[in-house]
């Protein structure tokens, strides 16, 4: 048998679609390839969970490693500072790149860990995390900007591009403390300011950064970041949203083929309208239609296989959306309740209070909530939505729980 080529949850082994964004990001590598310049302010693509962000972003990493480029890639965590774990992941990078290959150059980045407080004997090595959990409060804008700037250019100087800084899950750091509580903690707060600000500066001096910055995040990241420092409204922001029907279709069929395997029209057509553009559902339909047919070289993917399978993607997506319900509320949950029951793609807020015996300003904290926790996001003025298709009746099922 031949493996299944679809990896729900994670990476997609052939990429498909988002063309125009994969372009978008490609020509800002470009820019720093031919004028060794910063390519301009920071980049972020933002949207639900489960449509790709990663996933784009990892196809635009190889890119620019094949390029030249050295690539940093940091994960915000939740609630967490982040300059240190920045400054330990450009470090990591340099070594595996072979960057730091002179006493000079080894000199300066150890000076410069000092300044982050990464433990002078750890940085001779590697640099590892302090015992002082408050030392990023004694980082200044010019030890970002310092750190910054030898590093892209010592990519250069060696004959790279220069430096990628991937910067994912990019709301997290800026996560409400609690519930109740929508102030960030402090210290994550400070960091953020500090690295927008400097990103900021940086490209006002853009031709001393052989530099590209892009990071990734739900839909609040812009505000979030725009919250910490006002510099965060100039940031381009990219949004996704669910895949068409063309690219829909590819992404089903494109893994097939690469190992001589077919679709057929109707169990195409079955496959995609169930997904209903979400990458997600496409690679877990995908995975269980392959696992049912089992096909060899040469043989094809029926619509009997897609529908003999429904019940395996029943239980991986009832999986996915009980992850989803297990984290919010009560109160959350009446007012999923009353969104899923009034039953449209967009819901209005008013409509949802009314059915809920409440008033709309009571919706306030439950709706940051779940926006926080990327379940529901604002659609238009006053209107909110599911993030992933399928939820509201995933909801409607729950009944009274």
């Amino acid at each position: 048998m031949l493996p299944n080529p679809y990896t729900p949850g994670g990476r997609p082994r052939v990429f498909v679609g988002r063309d125009d964004e994969r372009r978008a990001l490609r020509d800002r590598l470009a820019r720093v390839i031919a004028f060794g310049e910063m390519a301009g302010p920071l980049t972020i693509v933002t949207g639900p969970r489960g449509l790709g962000k990663t996933s784009l972003l990892r196809d635009v990493a190889d890119q620019a490693a094949a390029d030249g480029f050295v690539v940093v890639w940091a994960v915000g965590v939740k609630r967490q500072p982040v300059l240190r774990d920045l400054a330990m992941k450009v470090r990591s990078a340099l070594e595996r790149a072979d960057v730091l290959d002179s006493p000079h150059t080894r000199q300066r980045f150890k000076e410069l860990g000092v300044r982050f407080h990464l433990g002078v004997a750890s940085v001779e090595a590697k640099f590892g995390p302090a015992a002082d959990t408050d030392a990023s409060a004694a980082v200044a804008l010019t030890d970002i900007e310092d750190l910054l700037f030898e590093a892209s250019n010592a990519v250069r100087q060696r004959g790279g591009a220069g430096l990628l800084i991937v910067l994912d899950e990019l709301h997290a750091p800026l996560d409400p403390r609690s519930g109740s509580d929508h102030s960030p903690d402090p210290a994550a707060l400070r960091d953020v300011a500090l690295l927008m600000n400097a990103f900021q500066n940086m490209d006002a001096e853009r031709e001393r950064f052989p530099l590209v910055v892009v990071g990734a995040g739900l839909p609040q990241t812009k505000s979030l970041l725009t919250r910490a420092a006002t510099f965060g409204e100039r940031t381009h922001e990219t949004i996704l949203s669910e895949l068409d029907e063309n690219t829909s279709q590819a992404v089903l069929v494109e893994p097939a083929r690469q190992l001589g395997v077919t679709w057929r029209d109707e169990a195409i057509s079955a496959a995609v309208a169930r997904a209903d553009g979400y990458p997600q559902a496409l690679q877990v339909i995908g995975a269980a239609a392959w696992e049912t047919a089992r096909p060899a070289a040469g043989g094809e993917i029926t619509l009997s296989d897609v529908e003999r399978s429904s019940s395996e993607v029943d239980a991986q997506m009832g999986s996915m959306f009980g992850a989803r319900w297990d984290v919010a509320t009560g109160y959350e949950r009446r007012l999923m309740r009353a969104m899923a029951e009034l039953e449209g793609d967009v819901v209005a807020r008013r409509d949802i209070a009314e059915r809920m015996g409440v008033r709309s300003s009571d919706l306030g904290v439950a709706r940051a909530s779940l926006i926080s926790k990327g379940i529901i996001e604002p659609a238009a003025h006053g209107s909110l939505r599911f993030t992933i298709p399928g939820f509201d009746a995933f909801v409607r099922d729950r009944g009274d729980e």
